[in-house]
């Protein structure tokens, strides 16, 4: 059963429908290079405006501020208008976001451009979501989803090395207007290639919005609210992707260079494994639950072993960078497991109100990137750091004691888990 169809239809060819897919994906990736890309300009931002730990833990916590804020409106507009022309315009509000976030001085206007991005990258996954429903049949949509995440991984890789290089060689205002520019050109991307529907089922479009008037706005929200499947998918996908917040968006790099002592490059490099392991793990992850024909199983599994990589990432001795690289690509492999997730949520939900029930769990998901400040106030917690060239310094037990909120988050992974209900894939729905 495809979403939304209409009677019997040829049905695209896979090569358009990933095409579209993956072109709406440009949007996801670029909003991973603005989420991500502190560790790659922690150093300077210190170094020039002498902010602490909480202010770096609150001004990258505003993208998630706007996100959260804008999540579940998003998925109310994208049920109802153009997922292409609202794209272009989100893109278009991004990238002069991010030049502003370059040319500014005060925290507050920083925080303001952090706050824009967030709240129109709310539009990013859900709207590939969306298109994905519209253009896969449900046996394809892990790993359809698996590969869009695998998109924004690559996006939160070029954040790290790519990014401290090129932050290192000409500023970190020139690197920020580099990617305000490089959202110019995806825009067009995007213009060109991306449609809303297949050929033969631009009237689903009709159909749509007679279902959605049948429920009523309110009934619509009410069926996305009340179902536990939309939180519990939520809050696992948060929480397993908490370990990329907090170390592939802002600290990994830090800990790495202050508490094991490896170069800049080194850690960055060892980070962008995060993003590695998980455009493997994502789709990997995707592929095995559509073999098996289950959710809730690989689920489970995918958050013990998280669980488990996290325990090894806060309490491995000192390694030498190879060690790190392994280790950081083993957890962003094992994370991935985090996208079976979505399907769940698009397959125990009417079609009709697909992106407002993904928007509710996207909401919990993007809560975890707010959890930041909350990271830095325990890094700030000890009160006894030394300041080397106006960074601060911390100690691997303030390290540790902040990491522990990931263990946390891993075990309500696990419960949320259990608990939720299998779907076998959407083929009993």
């Amino acid at each position: 059963m495809m979403q939304e169809n209409v009677g019997v239809v040829e049905r695209p060819s896979l090569l358009q429908s990933w095409v579209v897919v993956l072109s709406s994906a440009f949007f996801f990736f670029y909003t991973f290079i603005q989420m991500n890309m502190f560790n790659a300009i922690n150093p300077s931002l210190l170094s020039e405006f002498h902010f602490t730990g909480q202010q770096i833990g609150e001004l990258a916590a505003f993208y998630f501020y706007g996100n959260v804020a804008f999540l579940f409106p998003a998925g109310i507009i994208l049920d109802r208008l153009s997922i292409k022309r609202i794209l272009l315009f989100a893109f278009a509000v991004a990238a002069i976001a991010a030049y502003i976030f370059s040319i500014s001085s005060s925290f507050w206007a920083m925080c303001f451009a952090r706050l824009a991005i967030g709240a129109v990258g709310s539009f990013s996954i859900l709207s590939c979501i969306k298109l994905a429903s519209r253009w896969f049949e449900p046996k394809y949509m892990a790993l359809v989803v698996g590969v869009v995440v695998t998109m924004a991984m690559l996006g939160g890789m070029i954040a790290q090395t790519p990014m401290t290089l090129l932050t290192n060689a000409i500023g970190w205002r020139y690197a920020l207007q580099v990617g305000a520019a490089l959202g110019v050109v995806l825009m067009i991307i995007i213009l060109a290639f991306v449609k809303d529907f297949p050929a033969g089922l631009s009237k689903s479009a009709n159909v749509s919005a007679e279902q959605l008037g049948q429920i009523g706005f309110w009934n619509s929200l009410g069926l996305a609210l009340k179902n536990p499947q939309n939180w519990l998918s939520g809050i696992y996908i948060s929480f397993v992707n908490l370990p990329l917040f907090v170390l592939g968006a802002v600290w990994g790099s830090m800990y790495l260079t202050q508490i094991h002592h490896l170069s800049t490059i080194e850690a960055a490099n060892a980070n962008s494994m995060i993003y590695i392991g998980l455009m493997i793990g994502s789709p990997l992850a995707g592929w095995i639950s559509g073999k098996m024909g289950l959710r809730k199983m690989p689920m489970v599994i995918g958050g013990v072993l998280s669980l488990i990589a996290v325990l090894v990432v806060i309490f491995t001795p000192t390694l030498p960078a190879a060690g790190w690289l392994f280790l950081y690509f083993l957890l962003g492999l094992i994370i991935g497991a985090q996208v079976i997730g979505y399907p769940v949520i698009n397959e125990s939900n009417p079609s009709a109100i697909t992106a407002t029930a993904t928007g509710i769990g996207s909401t919990l998901i993007m809560a975890g990137g707010a959890l930041m400040p909350i990271f830095g106030w325990l890094l700030d917690l000890s009160g006894d750091k030394t300041m080397v060239n106006n960074v601060p310094v911390y100690s691997t037990q303030d390290f540790r004691t902040a990491m522990m909120m990931m263990v946390v988050g891993m075990v309500i992974a696990i419960i949320a888990s259990f608990l939720i209900k299998e779907t076998y894939c959407g083929m009993k729905k």
